[in-house]
């Protein structure tokens, strides 16, 4: 029996045409995806940014300029005991060009010796040998007692962006600061804030890990969450948190036993309590503020008061012109806390565009006067008239 030939085989058109259509699908799926994931990220950055977000200037009295740093107050520590608060100005901050012309200054405020017209902060001259006031410049700063004498820890970033803890001590009878040392340790990555819990024991926060512009502006633009706090026991650092999203202010409560901290990228507040070594925390709560809040005072009465950036977009601008025209709004914030430190009643003592005082950075109280502090531009006194902005 024979064989007859076997047809040649034709493409099987129905087939090709269905890989065809399923590849322009799929690539139109991913285009979906993709378009829906940009839209996604555009609306985190819109609301991580504040855009659309309006402020209401307000205050609780009358407020003035205080004389003497023009080129900032980035941190105040007051001394409660002596009515005197410590100022820190200048700080260059992931911008070398500024170094040049941009001096650092440690500033103080009497409260009991001030104008009714013109509130004044002091200079106050710096002493010691090893002191490199050329490369000074200064950041957070806080305070122990020791033997009666104010001992202040002071961040400072070079014009290399190396960091170090620079450690005074006040002469009250020559009213300036002696220099004793310099800390310097590889867990100093980009310290922001610092509080003491002990005679050279402090914890302190690195709000990220990149030391340039380019490198902040990737760490906001990815998420990256690069931040840590550590407890320095005198010695050597020990880790406390990690992965935050830039950790600023810190504030601790010695007598209630609370450490707060500042998470500024997801513009919540933290509380935590210490164990006795104080090289761990266990956390307690997460305070939702919804503003970009900067340094945090801690008064008497265990009240919380936050200066904050509403506005994110305006400050990274003005933050980037400090010796130009552009400013960004101000807020402070109060909070009163719950006996378990689960939620707290938040109120807004300040709000102000940025004509008054741009970019505030810190808040701190005494005797119904408030100063606020800005990261590059001036310092301002508020008298507090309105009692009504302690209510909830």
């Amino acid at each position: 029996m024979g064989y007859g030939k076997v047809p040649q085989s034709s493409p099987d058109k129905p087939n090709y045409c269905f890989r065809i259509a399923l590849v322009l699908c799929l690539m139109g799926t991913l285009l979906v995806a993709v378009t829906l994931g940009l839209c996604a990220y555009a609306f985190r950055m819109y609301e991580a940014l504040d855009m659309g977000r309006s402020i209401h200037n307000h205050r609780p009295g009358e407020c003035r300029q205080v004389q003497g740093p023009v080129k900032g107050s980035e941190d105040i520590e007051f001394i409660r005991s002596q009515e005197i608060a410590f100022i820190t100005s200048g700080v260059l901050y992931l911008q070398p060009h500024r170094n040049k012309y941009f001096e650092g200054k440690m500033f103080i405020y009497d409260f009991k010796n001030q104008s009714t017209d013109q509130p004044v902060a002091t200079q106050l001259p710096i002493k010691g040998d090893l002191f490199d006031k050329e490369n000074f410049h200064p950041h957070g700063l806080t305070h122990w007692m020791v033997d009666y004498a104010i001992r202040l820890y002071v961040i400072n970033h070079n014009k290399d962006m190396e960091h170090s803890v620079e450690v005074f001590e006040y002469d009250h009878s020559g009213a300036d600061l002696l220099h004793r040392e310099s800390i310097k340790h590889p867990t100093l990555v980009r310290p922001n804030d610092l509080v003491a819990v002990g005679p050279d024991q402090f914890i302190f926060t690195n709000d990220g890990v990149f030391q340039s512009e380019i490198g902040t502006l990737f760490e906001a633009l990815t998420g990256w969450n690069g931040g840590t706090v550590y407890y320095w026991d005198g010695k050597e650092s020990h880790l406390l948190l990690s992965g935050m999203g830039g950790p600023n202010g810190i504030a601790y409560d010695g007598k209630r036993n609370k450490l707060f901290v500042v998470e500024m990228k997801k513009k919540v507040i933290h509380v935590y309590e210490l164990p006795e070594d104080k090289k761990s925390v266990v956390h307690l709560s997460t305070i939702d503020v919804h503003s970009a809040c900067d340094n945090i005072y801690l008064d008497e009465g265990g009240i919380l008061y936050a200066a904050c950036h509403p506005l994110l977009y305006e400050v990274t601008k003005s933050v980037g012109d400090c010796d130009g025209p552009t400013t960004s709004p101000s807020q402070v914030l109060r909070l009163q806390f719950d006996e378990e430190y689960k939620t707290a009643a938040i109120s807004e003592l300040y709000a102000n565009y940025g004509k008054e005082i741009s970019a505030s950075s810190v808040a701190v109280f005494y005797n119904n006067q408030m100063l606020i502090g800005s990261i590059c531009k001036g310092l301002l006194h508020c008298e507090i008239r309105d009692s009504s902005v302690f209510n909830f």
